[in-house]
């Protein structure tokens, strides 16, 4: 049996490796996760167009970071923005998730499932939109300008987790918010 590496096998297994560790973890851990990415995501979007915007318009640094060597350096450089965000977050963050427990363990067990799986479709989306150079905040698109668009043309679910992600943005927040109401003590 032979297995080709393609960007449709990456996402599946990292979705995969994503909802493994939200069982490991457990519902309230995935929460902080899908809390601690939102915040990441602004972060990192934030920071990456600042540094673009106003540190990069100098002249020798323009010429250098208008290369594809430059914008790999921005897209790498919002990607370790974002993923030290959610690690410091999550494992140092002043603040705690706790949901009730459900009175049924098959409730409890489909909630768990709903989380990672929108923590997963969460991360994973966000950062295929870095590598693609696209700006959650400015929301600028120009996939066509760089390398990555054979990569969009070529896979499925890139293409999909890319034209979808605002759902993926707005699905774990809607889930987090409605669970919270059916929640909540008389």
């Amino acid at each position: 049996m032979t297995i080709n590496l393609t960007w449709d096998l990456f996402i599946i297994v990292f979705f995969i490796v994503i909802i493994a560790y939200s069982f490991i973890i457990g519902r309230n851990q995935t929460l902080k996760i899908i809390i601690s990415s939102y915040i990441a995501i602004l972060a990192a979007d934030g920071l990456g167009n600042i540094i673009r915007r106003y540190l990069l318009t100098k002249a020798p640094l323009t010429k250098l970071f208008s290369s594809v060597t430059g914008i790999q350096t921005l897209i790498i450089l919002k990607i370790v923005i974002f993923v030290s965000t959610i690690v410091v977050l999550v494992t140092k963050g002043a603040f705690d998730v706790s949901m009730q427990k459900e009175k049924s363990s098959f409730i409890s067990l489909l909630m768990t499932i709903t989380f990672a799986i929108l923590s997963a479709g969460l991360i994973v989306s966000t950062l295929l939109l870095y590598i693609s150079g696209i700006s959650v905040i400015e929301g600028v698109i120009e996939i066509k300008k760089i390398n990555f668009y054979e990569i969009y043309v070529g896979s499925y679910f890139v293409r999909s987790m890319i034209n979808n992600y605002s759902i993926w943005f707005c699905v774990p927040a809607l889930a987090f918010i409605m669970t919270s109401f059916l929640n909540t003590e008389d």
